[in-house]
C-alpha cells in the first residue's frame, strides 16, 4: 500500500470510530429506553441485565455501520479539500480515482464482512435476544412490603398491610390481611404480629401470625358472618416471586432470526406449492374453457404425498440468495473438508503416534462413518421417490375417471381409479392379505380428506387463494434475503455519494457532514421500509423494492464523480452559508420574472 494510501485512510479511521460509537449508543440507549419497562422491578440479576444489552448491540451496529462510513468519507475528504490538500495532490499527477480506491477498497471489505455478519451473526443473535425477552416477560416482578399502605401480594387474590416492619427480622406489627382467592367467600385476618419468609423453594411466602382472629362473609349469604380467633396461625401463599428460568425448547424464528440459506429454503418450500396451486389452476382453467359444469378430477395418490413431504430441493426460480447458498454449499462441501484433510495430514506427519491415540481422531472417524452412512440411506431413499414420481401419474388434467360414475349433485361419492391399489389397512394385512406393488399408484381413501371431483369454479378459487398466498410467503422471505445484501453494499454506496459531496463543498464543516448524513439516512432508510411494504403487499418485486435505494444513489454518486473529473476537479462551491446565499439570490431573478 502506498503512502499516500495510508494517509487517506488514517484520515478515515478517527470519524468513523467517533461516528460509529455514537450513533450506536444513541439507537441502543433509544431502544433501552423502549424496553425498561420490561426490564426494572423484576428482580433480574445484573448478568441477565448485561446479556440483554449484549444480544440488543448486533441488530445496532447492522443499521450504524453504513452511517458511520457515511459520516467519516463526507467529514475526511471535507477536511483534505478545505485545507487544500486535495488541490496538492492533484497538482503533483494524483488523480480523483486513486484517492478514491483505498477507501472505496475498504467500503469493500466492510460490505462482505457485513455480509457474513448479517447472515451469521445477526439471526442467531435475534433470536436468542427474542427468547431472552419472552423468559424476562414471564417472571413476576420481585416481592417487597412497604409499611402503612396495601401491598399486594398476589395480583387480584391477596392483599397484606402492616403498620410497621423490621427489615431484618421480618417482623411485622399490626397486620390486616384481605383473603380473595376463595370464590365462595370473602375472608379478613387480624394479627397483633407476625413474621414472613420465602418457602424452601424460593417461590412461595409463608407468613406466621400470632394473636389475632379471622372474619368470613359467604358470598351467597352476606347476612352470616363467622369470626375465628387464633393464637398461631400459618398462611402460604404461592407464587409471590418466582425464579428466572431459561426456556430452551423455543424453536420457531421469525423472518429476522433465520440465515439466508434458512430464507432460502422457506421461498424454495413456497414456489413449490405456488407451482403446484398454478398447475392446478391451468388443469381448472382448461375445463372451464370447454363446460363450467363439469368436475375436475382431483384424486392425490399416495406416491404423490410422499413426494410432497421429502427434501424441497433449490428453488427454481433462480436469484440472489439461490447462488448465495451455492456457493456456501460449496464452500461447506469441497473447501472446509478440504482444508481440514491437509490440517490432518499435517497433524500426522508432525505427530503421528499422538494422532492416532488422539480420541478426537477416533470421533472424526466414528462422524464419518455414520455421515457416510446417512448420505447411503438418503441416496437410496431419493431413488425409490424418483421410482415412484415416475411410475405414478396424476389423472389426466381436465377429464372424468372412466369408468366411474358421476356422483349426484351434493353427494360426496368417490369415482375409483381403473388400476388402482387400494393402500392396505392393518386388518387386512393382519388377514394374510397379498401387500400392493410398492410401484404401483395408490390412492387414499375418501376418509382421508380428498374428494375425488369438484366442481371447476371451487377448484379455480382455491388454486387461486392458494397462489396469492405462497406468492406472499415468497415475497416476505425474498424481501429478508434482499435486504441483508443491501443493507451491507450500502457501505459502498455511501462512499461513492460521500466523496463527491464533501468535495463540492470543501468548506461545509461539521454543518455539511451532519445535514447532508441527516438527509441521505432518512431518504435511504424510508425507501427501504416503503419498498419492503410494496413488496410485501405484492406491488413491487422484492429484489427492486429492496435495492431501489441503492442504485439510485449509486447513480448520483457516480454522475457526481464524472462531472468532477471532466471539470478539472476543483475545489469548488464554497462553505454552507456561500450554498445557501446562491439559493436565496435565484429567488428575486424568479419573483422579477414573475
Amino acid at each position: 500500500m502506498k503512502i499516500i494510501h495510508k494517509y487517506v485512510l488514517r484520515e478515515h479511521v478517527g470519524p468513523l470510530v467517533f461516528a460509529l460509537s455514537a450513533l450506536t449508543s444513541l439507537m441502543l440507549l433509544n431502544y433501552i429506553a423502549k424496553q425498561l419497562g420490561n426490564l426494572v422491578g423484576k428482580g433480574l440479576s445484573w448478568q441477565v441485565i448485561l446479556e440483554f444489552f449484549v444480544l440488543s448491540l448486533p441488530f445496532t451496529i447492522a443499521m450504524t455501520l453504513p452511517m458511520a462510513v457515511l459520516v467519516a468519507v463526507l467529514y475526511a475528504f471535507s477536511r483534505l479539500a478545505a485545507e487544500n490538500e486535495i488541490t496538492a495532490m492533484k497538482a503533483n499527477g494524483i488523480s480523483m480515482r486513486r484517492i478514491l480506491m483505498p477507501v472505496l477498497a475498504w467500503g469493500v471489505v466492510f460490505t462482505m464482512a457485513m455480509i457474513a455478519f448479517n447472515d451469521r451473526l445477526l439471526p442467531a443473535t435475534n433470536h436468542r435476544l427474542r427468547a431472552l425477552q419472552g423468559d424476562i416477560a414471564r417472571k413476576k416482578p420481585s416481592f417487597a412490603i412497604r409499611e402503612q399502605i396495601i401491598n399486594e401480594v398476589s395480583p387480584g387474590l391477596f392483599f397484606l398491610r402492616t403498620t410497621h416492619l423490621d427489615q431484618s427480622t421480618n417482623l411485622m406489627r399490626e397486620v390486616t390481611i384481605y383473603d380473595l382467592s376463595d370464590q365462595l367467600r370473602r375472608r379478613t385476618i387480624y394479627a397483633d404480629s407476625g413474621v414472613m419468609a420465602f418457602a424452601d423453594n424460593g417461590s412461595d411466602l409463608k407468613l406466621t401470625l400470632w394473636n389475632g382472629f379471622m372474619q368470613e362473609v359467604p358470598k351467597e349469604e352476606p347476612q352470616k358472618f363467622q369470626r375465628l380467633y387464633f393464637g398461631e396461625d400459618l398462611i402460604r401463599v404461592k407464587g409471590v416471586a418466582n425464579a428466572f428460568e431459561r426456556d430452551s425448547s423455543d424453536t420457531y424464528k421469525s423472518d429476522r432470526e433465520m440465515t439466508v440459506c434458512e430464507l432460502q429454503g422457506e421461498v424454495a418450500r413456497a414456489e413449490r406449492d405456488f407451482f403446484r396451486a398454478r398447475e392446478r389452476y391451468d388443469r381448472a382453467a382448461k375445463v372451464a374453457k370447454q363446460s363450467k359444469s363439469v368436475s375436475v378430477d382431483v384424486t392425490v395418490t399416495a406416491t404423490a404425498a410422499l413426494a410432497d413431504t421429502g427434501a424441497i430441493g433449490r428453488a427454481r426460480v433462480a436469484s440472489l440468495g439461490r447462488a448465495y447458498c451455492d456457493g456456501v454449499g460449496f464452500v461447506d462441501t469441497l473447501a472446509v473438508p478440504w482444508i481440514r484433510q491437509r490440517m490432518k495430514q499435517v497433524a500426522s506427519a508432525l505427530l503421528p503416534a499422538l494422532a492416532l491415540a488422539s480420541p478426537v481422531a477416533r470421533q472424526d472417524t466414528v462422524k464419518r462413518d455414520t455421515t457416510k452412512a446417512r448420505a447411503d440411506s438418503v441416496r437410496r431413499a431419493d431413488s425409490l421417490a424418483r421410482a415412484l414420481t415416475d411410475t405414478t401419474k396424476l389423472p389426466a388434467a381436465g377429464t372424468v375417471t372412466p369408468g366411474a360414475t358421476p356422483p349426484a349433485p351434493g353427494a360426496p361419492g368417490a369415482v375409483p381409479v381403473p388400476g388402482a391399489v387400494a393402500v392396505p389397512t392393518p386388518d387386512s394385512a393382519a388377514a394374510g392379505a397379498t401387500p400392493p406393488d410398492p410401484l404401483a399408484p395408490q390412492t387414499l381413501p375418501p376418509s382421508a380428506g380428498f374428494a375425488s371431483t369438484v366442481p371447476v369454479a371451487v377448484e379455480m378459487e382455491a388454486a387461486r387463494s392458494e397462489m396469492i398466498r405462497q406468492r406472499s410467503s415468497i415475497n416476505q422471505f425474498a424481501v429478508e434475503i434482499h435486504k441483508k445484501f443491501a443493507i451491507s453494499f450500502a457501505c459502498i454506496v455511501f462512499v461513492l455519494l460521500g466523496a463527491p459531496l464533501a468535495l463540492r463543498f470543501p468548506r461545509g464543516g461539521v454543518g455539511l457532514v451532519i445535514g447532508v448524513s441527516l438527509v441521505v439516512f432518512a431518504l435511504y432508510y424510508v425507501g427501504l421500509i416503503a419498498g419492503e411494504s410494496l413488496a410485501d403487499r405484492d406491488k413491487l418485486r422484492p429484489s427492486l423494492a429492496m435495492w431501489a435505494a441503492n442504485i439510485i444513489f449509486t447513480l448520483v454518486g457516480l454522475y457526481l464523480l464524472a462531472r468532477m473529473e471532466r471539470d478539472g476537479g476543483a475545489a469548488r462551491g464554497g462553505d454552507t452559508g456561500a450554498w445557501l446565499e446562491k439559493l436565496r439570490a435565484l429567488w428575486p431573478r424568479r419573483r422579477g420574472r414573475a
